[in-house]
């Protein structure tokens, strides 16, 4: 049996990643005793190469990250080359002399470019006006549905992920938008595990994961991370994610007899409790109406 046909190539922009990386540049040759370079094509010249002598079928460049590089810098006469209308035997097919190898290069028409980003940081608003023009943007929101067939389950308690993750998104995107949704892939590793170990593998997922991207959401405002684990809606406090610190006893301990209205408006303070993130109950409280009790395996 042949080995399969590679027709594909994978690359991450970041900010050190240059037009020599993706197109073609000088690199150095390590194993003579002098110093010397050679031309050494990019990715995406190599795979334009291998696509240009197989018409018949499709190629693609994969790019993750593409907003985190400078994409001026990266693509250089590419920005014109990638266009349907100037690509080979397009009607106005454009070809360029490459500046290392003085070869003419021009973009194959089965040759399809895919860049993956996450919006959520807001560096889309940073990304090459011109790369925008050539795309096709496409949103890829987070599904809970992917969830429906990986039950939890500890203690008797059924934790529904996409009931749970389905309430969470709503929260986040009324409080926030939409673009900081939390993405389903975070609890798609529970699959591969065993029921037995799936609810403390949740447990270390919410607190090392879901938790400090809420923070980072929000930046501390713990009121907001509250409502988005639906702690307000919990009346037993021993099932609550986020315990207040500001009691009385703690502000006295802490500033001592305080006058007069000096204090108002100080804001509440809050730790995580990590006997909430081992109690079963406490998830389906995220979704749930009420804190009541959450539905038992028969």
């Amino acid at each position: 049996v042949s080995p399969p046909i590679k027709r594909f190539e994978f690359v991450t922009f970041h900010q050190s990643y240059g037009y020599e990386e993706f197109i073609e540049g000088l690199r150095p040759i390590l194993d003579t005793d002098q110093i010397a370079y050679e031309i050494s094509p990019g990715a995406f010249l190599s795979l334009c190469k291998k696509a240009e002598a197989d018409l018949n079928h499709r190629y693609a460049m994969v790019i993750d990250e593409i907003n985190r590089g400078n994409v001026s810098k990266i693509f250089g006469e590419l920005i014109t080359l990638i266009e349907p209308d100037k690509r080979l035997d397009a009607e106005n097919e454009v070809t360029v002399l490459l500046p290392y190898s003085k070869l003419p290069f021009r973009v194959p028409p089965n040759v399809d470019i895919l860049g993956s980003m996450n919006t959520s940081d807001r560096s889309l608003a940073l990304l090459d006006t011109a790369l925008r023009r050539r795309f096709d943007f496409v949103a890829i929101m987070p599904d809970p549905s992917l969830l429906t067939d990986i039950p939890v389950e500890s203690d008797g308690v059924i934790i529904d992920l996409c009931e749970m993750l389905s309430a969470m998104n709503m929260r986040l995107e009324a409080l926030f938008d939409r673009d900081h949704t939390i993405g389903h892939a975070f609890f798609m590793p529970l699959q591969k595990l065993p029921m037995a170990k799936r609810f403390d593998a949740l447990c270390q997922i919410m607190l090392q994961k879901v938790v400090p991207l809420l923070e980072e959401f929000f930046f501390d405002d713990w009121d907001k991370i509250r409502l988005v684990l639906g702690d307000n809606k919990k009346s037993d406090p021993e099932l609550r994610f986020l315990k207040e610190a500001t009691s009385q006893s703690y502000i006295e301990d802490l500033f001592g007899e305080v006058e007069g209205q000096a204090l108002d408006g100080l804001r509440a303070a809050y730790t995580l409790s990590p006997e909430a993130f081992k109690s079963p109950q406490a998830y389906p409280g995220i979704y749930a109406a009420t804190s009541q009790a959450a539905p038992k395996l028969p």
